[in-house]
């Protein structure tokens, strides 16, 4: 079955390979989660409370009785594929939506990401605004677009229009742009809710010298997102490095691709000249 606890576990797997090999994922960078479709643990042997309600730093009344698949603190992603009920685990929302509790999984007696707060906010924010359809959230450091915060002054529409300046598939897989968020302390409130102001309109979430976030329906959805963008960072950067950004797509150009793919596009960021 597509949507069965299993599948759910190897596409999991698959995007933490894919990660490692990419070099996204460095030590135990990054984090992925999973709003599980209901059904997709039933019949699942295993799946029965760990501990005891554990308060969350709010509450999200939408995500109430939600289940969510998401890696442990710590995780090495290259690991995942070895031990998969060690370095992810299933958590359940309460009623409230102001608890959690382990079903599943952390078998080596850890606990949900610390990024744990950025994922509830970016869930409860996307499942809203994406009439339920957004499930995945991934967290990774890409070390292009993360360069790109370190060697030029970005904000959200900035980042946006170079990236869709940079490579024609960039403004067809994100005509909303990218949201740029400047540096906060990891695993904080503060960054989880920055993070969700800007699901609010975006789907990629740009962290200041720290790494990118995408939400999607699927992980395969988000992950798309994040490789496109990245790719694009690094043909910005190879460029700047070959002796500087000569050509690049027209505000025309773009402006062409936006009524062939009608697409809906973000007009502060295309009336704009970076």
């Amino acid at each position: 079955m597509q949507n069965s606890f299993q599948s759910v576990i190897s596409g999991v797997v698959r995007t933490t390979i894919d990660l490692w090999q990419k070099g996204w994922a460095e030590a135990n960078a990054g984090n992925i989660s999973v709003r599980l479709a209901p059904g997709t643990c039933e019949g699942q042997e295993g799946l029965e409370p760990r501990c005891d309600w554990i308060l969350l730093d709010t509450q999200f009344p939408n995500l109430a009785i939600e289940r969510i698949l998401i890696t442990g603190t710590g995780t090495y992603m290259h690991n995942v594929e070895l031990s998969p009920e060690d370095n992810l685990g299933v958590i359940e929302i309460d009623a409230s939506g102001g608890k959690y509790r382990i079903l599943w999984g952390y078998a080596s007696g850890d606990r949900p990401t610390s990024e744990l707060p950025t994922h509830l906010r970016a869930h409860s924010v996307r499942k809203r605004v994406s009439n339920d359809s957004d499930r995945a959230v991934l967290h990774t450091h890409c070390p292009n677009i993360t360069a790109m915060t370190l060697a030029a002054e970005l904000d959200t529409v900035r980042i946006s229009k170079l990236l869709w300046q940079m490579h024609t598939e960039c403004i067809i897989n994100f005509p909303e742009g990218i949201e740029f968020v400047p540096w906060i302390l990891p695993g904080s409130v503060e960054l989880g809710e920055a993070t969700a102001k800007g699901l609010e309109k975006r789907r990629l979430i740009l962290w200041q010298y720290h790494g990118i976030v995408a939400a999607g329906p699927t992980l395969d959805k988000a992950f798309g997102l994040i490789d496109t963008a990245e790719s694009a960072a690094q043909i910005y950067l190879k460029s700047v490095g070959a002796g500087g950004v000569r050509n690049k797509l027209s505000d025309k150009q773009l402006q062409n691709l936006a009524a062939a793919f009608s697409l809906k596009v973000d007009p502060s960021i295309l009336n704009t000249q970076v």
